[in-house]
């Protein structure tokens, strides 16, 4: 089974990957829509349609988000290391979050 990352049409899943980091990086920041669009210059509609891969952006628009956001550009290029993790794990989830939870506590006591 495909994951919807992979279902999307071709040209779309930078798209995707772009909405998805700009609303956990915004998310972190502690910003709602409205706040970074006033902050970027970038109007709240604009910023709502990246974020659910509706619209692309431009280089222009990439360095304001980049800028209000306080990351590098190429953060918004990359995918979570959750995500990665999900696509190229030999287990099932409940699994991997097993390791994950074992790994975490193991390197807690080192």
């Amino acid at each position: 089974m495909k994951n919807d990352f992979e279902q999307e049409a071709p040209g779309k899943q930078m798209r995707i990957v772009f909405g998805r980091n700009l609303k956990r990086l915004r998310e972190k920041a502690k910003f709602s829509q409205i706040e970074l669009a006033m902050k970027s210059g970038v109007t709240h509609n604009f910023i709502n349609d990246i974020e659910h891969a509706k619209r692309g952006v431009s280089l222009d628009t990439i360095e304001k988000l980049s800028l209000a956001l306080n990351v590098s550009p190429h953060t918004f290029f990359i995918k979570e290391e959750r995500e990665l993790e999900k696509e190229l794990s030999p287990y099932p989830e409940h699994i991997d979050s097993l390791i994950r939870a074992v790994e975490d506590f193991r390197s807690h006591y080192e």
